[in-house]
């Protein structure tokens, strides 16, 4: 029988699949765990006890997402959707209206949608767009007040135009409200609150504005760059021919000869339309074969006349469909649509209204005017993110739409969607970390990371849980981002857990750890916003438990050499700032008839249990007679399970054969109370209170290296368990264990 040591120097592989406890030969193993729950590896190596979830007030009973408003860097929001409504929190609290009442907002919105609303952040407003709901805005009126309102489009987007020359439409009048009326029942009743294009014919009974032209008379009506401009007054024309959109100007000098001694000349020409106009419909008749409109763009005069075959609905209504997309990008809102794909005028998408024109005032289309391109995919687009070109997620590939000459502008002579990969994409919204975009595929479970290749000349989406495939069991459905202080990604699973990986690509970190809430706390939602100082960021998050929704917010994360009474290592806790002595204390109604756990002075209380009015005492041994400070909440478990070590004797591995886990020191870092032991044997304490140690005084975290004999049984594991239930923070750094090998394997 022999005795041999091992290192586990770095955890940062975290949990891996059990499809990998096998694979010993690959260096994910030597930095992996079979178990990673509430610890979270680092990018340095160690895995930290996650920080607690501190309770910030009661969610609606119908609360089914959050979302975020950025105004600013300092003034960051946390959206809480619940149904047709909305409620606001920022600075660590709920925006109310009174002690105790929430402000909030009326919105359109069912709650079982809400996970689908695209947002995209533009200064004081959040543009939102969903398929089943008019494009609208939430616009900030002020620190603590916000409106939401549908986002009107003008000029369009249109629908391709009827080529069908036998379904014609006149008008009765050309500005106002006017009835149309078509030779085929193509109006609806979705068609209601969508826009109406409607195209002259021609202008052959409009003669041609020329130089020269004698005898003009007011009222007399001449066609120029293809628009209709109406005589102001009389004479003969001047040499300026019209093309003026608004209002009324000279054609040439109305005193003054020439050098050939002729005139005076000039006639003034107002403007009084183009070749089409634009309506907004209000109401449908007649079977379908009338509606009633209002002129948006004055409509040529013989519309009221001669019937036109030249019209379209817009892309946008009840009848045909919402954009469910919506960003910004190359300095144009771009809306998806099914498969189309409408970017707006350029600059053109502010105070409450998107400019969709596509032609000038002569008919000829500008690159800075909007476009509309159709995608040539099987899928419609599941979400988009602007980067060096669009990348758009569908249920077959992934795309990158720009410009097809990078040298010019995008437009829409200037565009094409190129397939990237074809993987696939879940209805999930990416997030986008530093210039990398995370995504998940098809199914939810495999999260694909999107960077350029330069090489290549194309987008590459690497599979990030290729080595934990289980990490994502049930599906994840929403992402996070946190920067400071950890760089780390959350992904809130289906089932109430959430991922979590300390995103850093230059270390090529692999480790996924696994976040379960205290108390059966299922994670609904969560979202990454900055804090008030304007340097950290928080996470926020519902939560579910027995049936009653509340809105959470992660803990700061532990620096190192931090207090131990101002640890928060407890879920939907709460803090506060006890006199010296006091043991009664109120005001816990959400943990009412819970045991929890508490800390008082940096000193774990154990047996407390709340009254069903919210109140719980402490016994006064328990209590410090000075001020300090007290955190109360559920308790949660971190849990870290080495894998099978890798031994080697004579050459020879070990797996498989008989062992026995005799003993393991623990190299660790500011932590107190935890527990080791073999797997599925019995745990001891880790750390004793030291000798020198006050009695009256909390056990001081430790530092350095200990070490515990372990009652290990004979099996085939030789597997070591690290536990921490107890409000008290607890760093790893790493882990030497001893294991006893029998001469022979019997």
């Amino acid at each position: 029988m022999g005795v041999l040591r091992a290192i586990l120097n770095s955890f940062n592989g975290g949990e891996i699949s059990r499809r990998m406890w096998g694979r010993t030969d690959t260096a994910i193993y030597q930095i992996g765990l079979e178990t990673c729950e509430n610890f979270v590896p680092t990018v340095e190596g160690p895995i930290i006890k996650r920080p607690g979830f501190e309770y910030i007030t009661p969610a609606a009973a119908s609360a089914s997402w959050l979302g975020q408003f950025r105004f600013n860097l300092t003034q960051d929001y946390v959206i809480e959707w619940s149904e047709t409504k909305a409620r606001f929190f920022t600075n660590g609290g709920r925006i109310e209206t009174s002690p105790g009442v929430p402000y909030e907002i009326t919105t359109p919105y069912a709650a079982a949608d809400a996970r689908r609303l695209c947002l995209q952040q533009s200064f004081d407003r959040l543009y939102l767009a969903h398929r089943n709901y008019p494009l609208a805005a939430l616009t900030r009126t002020s620190a603590l007040t916000f409106a939401h309102a549908n986002l009107d489009t003008k000029n369009g987007p249109f629908l391709d135009q009827n080529v069908d020359e036998t379904i014609t439409v006149t008008a009765d009048a050309v500005t106002g409200s006017v009835t149309l009326t078509a030779t085929s029942a193509i109006f609806v009743v979705g068609h209601v609150g969508g826009l109406f294009r409607l195209e002259a014919k021609d202008f052959s009974t409009i003669p041609a504005w020329e130089v020269g032209i004698d005898g003009v008379t007011i009222g007399a009506k001449r066609r120029s760059d293809s628009k209709v401009y109406q005589a102001a007054s009389a004479g003969r024309t001047g040499t300026t021919q019209p093309t003026h959109t608004v209002g009324t100007e000279w054609d040439g000098s109305s005193v003054g000869q020439d050098v050939n001694a002729k005139g005076p000349f000039g006639v003034q020409w107002t403007y009084l339309h183009d070749k089409y106009g634009v309506l907004r419909i209000t109401a449908i008749g007649g079977g379908g074969t009338t509606a009633t409109a209002t002129v948006l763009r004055r409509l040529p005069d013989s519309l009221t006349s001669v019937a036109s075959y030249r019209w379209t609905f817009g892309a946008f209504s009840i009848a045909n469909g919402w954009p469910n997309l919506v960003t910004i990008w190359n300095g144009r809102m771009v809306l998806f649509k099914d498969f189309d794909v409408h970017g707006s005028v350029v600059g053109d998408y502010g105070g409450g209204q998107v400019n969709f024109q596509t032609l000038t005032a002569a008919g000829v289309s500008a690159p800075d005017l909007a476009f509309r391109r159709t995608l040539a995919t099987e899928d419609p687009a599941l979400w988009v993110v602007g980067d060096r070109k669009l990348i758009v997620g569908t249920a077959s590939r992934e795309l990158a739409v720009g410009a097809i000459n990078s040298a010019l502008a995008v437009s829409g002579d200037n565009i094409a969607a190129e397939p990237q990969s074809f993987y696939g994409s879940a209805a999930v919204f990416p997030v986008q970390i530093a210039s990398a975009t995370i995504f998940a595929q098809r199914g939810g479970r495999k999260l694909r990371e999107v960077g350029y290749d330069f090489g290549r000349d194309r987008y590459l989406a690497n599979n990030i849980t290729v080595w934990c495939r289980h990490i994502t069991k049930s599906g994840v459905i929403q992402f996070a981002f946190q920067k400071e202080p950890e760089e780390l990604l959350f992904c809130v699973r289906a089932d109430g857990q959430m991922a979590v990986h300390p995103h850093a690509p230059e270390q090529e970190i692999k480790g996924f750890a696994r976040i379960v809430c205290g108390g059966g706390g299922k994670i609904l939602s969560a979202v990454s916003i900055t804090a008030a100082d304007g340097i950290n960021d928080e996470l926020w998050a519902l939560i579910e438990r027995d049936g009653a929704k509340s809105i959470e917010r992660m803990a700061a994360w532990r620096d190192d050499g931090d207090p131990i009474e101002d640890a928060f290592f407890v879920d939907a806790g709460i803090t506060t700032m006890a006199t010296g002595g006091q043991t009664h204390f109120t005001g816990a109604t959400h943990l009412a008839g819970k045991a929890v756990a508490v800390l008082a002075g940096g000193a774990v209380v154990p047996g407390i249990k709340v009254a069903m009015d919210g109140s719980f005492d402490l016994p006064a041994t328990s209590v410090p007679s000075i001020p300090y400070r007290l955190t109360v909440g559920l308790s949660f478990t971190a849990t870290a399970t080495t894998l099978r070590p890798e031994l080697r004797q004579n050459g020879q591995t070990m797996q498989g054969m008989r062992q026995r886990l005799v003993k393991i020191v623990v190299r660790l870092l500011d932590t107190a109370g935890i527990r080791i032991g073999a797997l599925n044997g019995t745990l001891d304490n880790l750390i004793d209170r030291p000798g020198s140690a006050p009695m009256d005084a909390p056990v001081p975290l430790f530092t350095g290296d200990t070490g515990k004999a372990v009652s290990g049984n004979w099996d085939r594991n030789g597997q070591a368990t690290f536990v921490s239930d107890t409000p008290l923070p607890a760093t790893i750094l790493c882990a030497m264990p001893r294991v006893d090998v029998p001469a022979e394997d019997v």
